[in-house]
């Protein structure tokens, strides 16, 4: 261990696939997580009450070509003392066991990492507005890229006339994932949180805005340190609440990471989470008489087929096309984009190769 404090690497999920990234560590460095990410600082943890403001190094800052490459709320950081006795210096990032992105908003095709090195992803959604099934869809698609264990969590269940037919709805359409209901005021009878944030695991609480994650975040966490607001009455819509990712200690000893609301979820690096939630879909797709089939026209289509029988919904069809387009149009910007800061990177090294040569003509 390179941390006296063993007490907090266990509680904040540092294990064995860690430990094994580390080789030689240099004197006075030791590992922290990042628990909250504000412009351009980071605070990281490195004790059960140790938290510091740190900045990365230039030589992070030098090789970073997209946001990935940067550090994240729920990263492993080796870190060292700065000149400032206040602060600490990020000079490594640690591989990652999983990572929890989105598309970023706009017409960038950077990615937008919501957490890292998370074991369960709480997918909320309110009963009494926000049910919706295509959105759920797509949570769970970036969940299962990352590789991280979804779980639905149906919130404001206390305004459902039948919240076990809604139960059981969600659960027929997302066979396998595992599904719970509650509302504010029976919080503390929900017991499955108990399995979900054990000691060393880390989860994350993604969902629209207004469905109630800022409310159950702040009882997971004991504490009223995140702002609540209602959802506006004329529209139900929600209001953005938390501003940042945060990562806090839950009441029963696991991480749970807050997240701003969502109203626009794209992907773009999701094909094998979208292979894995449409795994069905792609089953009836490979039965089909020709390999390049486009399930238009062609004879012995099974696509066709199961869309005529109804063993393949249209609705389900229609979405898996919809977001295999989605994660195809935002590779091949990404692919631009690498592209041409490769270009740049290179430019760059040649300018600098020019300035030596020119520097060792001087002497």
């Amino acid at each position: 261990m390179y941390s006296s404090d063993k007490e907090f690497l266990i509680q904040f999920g540092w294990d064995d696939f860690f430990e094994s990234q580390i080789l030689d560590l240099l004197p006075n460095t030791f590992p922290a997580r990042v628990i909250c990410e504000e412009r351009n600082l980071y605070r990281v943890q490195v004790g059960l009450n140790q938290v510091f403001l740190a900045t990365i190094s230039g030589k992070i800052q030098h090789n970073a070509v997209t946001r990935v490459d940067y550090p994240a709320v729920g990263d492993w950081v080796i870190v060292e003392p700065s000149g400032q006795s206040d602060r600490l210096v990020i000079n490594q990032v640690l591989p990652r066991k999983t990572i929890v992105q989105r598309k970023q908003a706009g017409l960038t095709s950077d990615m937008q990492i919501l957490s890292t090195n998370v074991d369960n992803i709480f997918i909320t959604s309110a009963v009494n507005y926000d049910l919706n099934y295509r959105r759920i869809e797509r949570y769970l698609a970036i969940a299962r890229d990352s590789g991280s264990t979804p779980i639905i969590l149906l919130t404001k269940a206390d305004t459902a006339q039948d919240i076990d037919q809604v139960i059981a709805g969600v659960q027929n359409e997302f066979p396998g994932v595992s599904v719970h209901a509650l509302s504010k005021e029976n919080f503390k009878n929900a017991e499955f949180f108990k399995d979900y944030l054990k000691k060393g695991s880390t989860s994350i609480v993604i969902g629209s805005s207004g469905v109630g994650k800022s409310t159950l975040v702040n009882f997971l966490i004991d504490s009223d340190e995140i702002k609540t607001q209602t959802a506006r009455g004329d529209d139900y819509k929600g209001r953005h609440t938390t501003t940042s990712r945060n990562l806090y200690v839950s009441r029963f000893g696991g991480l749970i990471v807050d997240t701003p609301g969502m109203r626009e979820l794209q992907l773009s690096d999701h094909s094998e989470g979208i292979s894995s939630q449409f795994s069905d879909v792609e089953e009836i797709m490979a039965r089909c008489r020709f390999s390049d089939c486009l399930h238009a026209t062609e004879p012995g289509c099974a696509v066709i087929k199961g869309l005529a029988d109804g063993s393949l919904p249209a609705e389900r069809w229609q979405n898996y096309q919809k977001l295999q387009a989605e994660v195809l149009n935002g590779q091949q910007k990404k692919d631009k984009l690498l592209a041409a800061e490769e270009r740049k990177t290179w430019k760059k090294k040649s300018v600098d190769s020019r300035e030596k040569d020119r520097t060792k003509k001087r002497f």
